[in-house]
This record gives structure tokens, sequence and C-alpha cells, in this order.
């Protein structure tokens, strides 16, 4: 595995990337506060038949972290998604992610539905576009909290305890607490506060769902408190294909790598079959 350069976006925002194997693109980011190892256990299957990029949008990990706020947003992640692809040439890809990574995904495919061969989208509730729930913001505003005042070690305990995407991870494999640590330990507290910031005023875009067209594969986890925001999209989008792993929490990609690979690939070649 050869890490690739950095892109640097319109903005001057350096967006770390890696690319794995040949074949038909597919562009892949994780959840917030993850990063592009939280992939690993798909890489070896995913790679075998695609050319297989991960990326790390702004605020996380080897990505460059603003300290303004206001240079964080979803039309800003989805533009940091086009800059990749332009950056590599890619004038069309499958392209898709975890959580935060979907809903970046799933914005880009609204305002450029062109660039789009078809979306992946696990365990999201962002993708959806729907309200927080009032629990989840008070959760998210602590943790913005936690993480400027006492740091990364503190706010991957606090995920563990109370943040319920985490402890159903956790359940599922306590000896994934050490994974957690390793995953906060690479943020940089102001880029994790603003992705955080940013989540917190995401655009509310379930009403706009419908206008997607491309094939879209919805993978969910039946212990993942996204399930009931994937089961909206899945009405919300004509002729998507939703599946429920189980047992599967938020990180369904990790809970059941080897289902969750076969599912994507599967779907992928049904579509690069048709095209």
């Amino acid at each position: 595995m050869t890490p690739m350069p950095y892109v640097r976006t319109d903005d001057r925002v350096r967006i770390y990337y890696e690319e794995h194997g040949a074949g038909t693109p597919l562009v892949l980011a994780y959840g917030i506060g993850g990063n592009v190892k939280m992939w690993d256990v798909n890489v070896p299957g995913l790679a075998r038949g695609h050319r297989l990029v991960l990326w790390e949008p702004r605020g996380h990990a080897r990505s460059d972290s603003p300290e303004d706020p206001a240079k964080y947003s979803f039309r800003r992640w989805a533009l940091d998604l086009k800059a990749v692809l332009d950056h590599l040439g890619l004038r069309r890809a499958h392209v898709g992610g975890l959580s935060l990574g979907a809903g970046i995904a799933t914005r880009f495919a609204l305002a450029f539905p062109g660039r789009v061969r078809s979306l992946v989208v696990t365990n999201s509730s962002s993708a959806s576009g729907l309200p927080l729930s009032w629990q989840n913001l008070v959760m998210r505003a602590r943790s913005i909290e936690i993480t400027l005042t006492q740091g990364m070690d503190a706010m991957a305990e606090f995920a563990m305890a109370e943040n319920p995407n985490v402890s159903e991870r956790l359940a599922l494999d306590p000896g994934a607490k050490a994974e957690f640590y390793e995953e906060y330990r690479q943020l940089a507290p102001i880029g994790y506060a603003n992705a955080l910031r940013a989540l917190l005023a995401m655009d509310h875009i379930t009403d706009q769902l419908p206008r997607l067209r491309m094939p879209v594969l919805l993978i969910g986890g039946d212990r993942d408190p996204s399930l009931g925001p994937m089961k909206v999209i899945h009405r919300k989008i004509r002729g998507s294909k939703l599946v429920v792993l189980s047992p599967a929490s938020h990180f369904a990609n990790r809970d059941q790598p080897d289902a969750w690979n076969r599912l994507v690939l599967d779907f992928l070649a049904k579509v690069d079959k048709k095209r």
C-alpha cells in the first residue's frame, strides 16, 4: 500500500487519500472522527476488482484541520470529494461512505449526479438529511466541549460511554476499545470540534432524495441507531436496495466485513454490467 499525494482544494486545504487496486473506481469516506484505516478489513476484497479510493474529509486524521469553523459544511465536504475525483481524473465513479462519509457522498450525488455511477450508503443518518434528535444535539454539543477542554482521550471515553453508535459496537466487540482510542488520537481537537459544528448545522436534504436516479445501495445494522433514517432514505429513493446486517452496529463494515464486502461487490458488479 503506497500513500498517494495530498489533494489541495480551491481554498488551499490539503485532503489525504489512498488508492488500492484497479478497475472501476469506488470512492469511500468514513464516519465523523474516522480515518482511512477504518476500512482496513474491507480493502483486500474491494480492491481486487476496483480502483478503491479512500479519503479523509477536512478535519479528520491526515487531512488539514482549518481553525475557522466557517471552512466546514456538508457543501464544503462535497466539494472536497469533487477535488479528489478531479485530481485523479475520474469523470465518474461509484461513491459512498459510512455515516458522515455517506452524508457527504449523498450531497455530492445531488449536486453532481453526472459524476456518480452509483451511491453506496452504509450506517448513515446524515445521508437522510433528517433533523438530529435533541438527545443527539446535546451529545454532540457536549462532545465539542470535551474535545476542546479535555482532549481526545477524554473524548474517546465520553463517546464509548454516551454515544450509542459507539457503545453498540463495543457491546458486539469489547476489544474495539483500543480501536476507538486510536481513532480519536489521530484527530486534531479543533478539526473534530469544527466537524461536529458542521454536523450540527447539517442541511436537511430529505425532500431532495427522490431526485437521485442512480443505483443506490443502503446497508444498515440491526443494532444501529441510524437504521430508522436509513429506512427513510429507502422510502425516498425509488429503486434503492436496503439490506440490514445482523448482528451489526453503526460500524457494520467492521462488525460484518465479509457480508458487507459481498453486498457491495455484488451491487457494483450488477451496476457495471448494465453500463
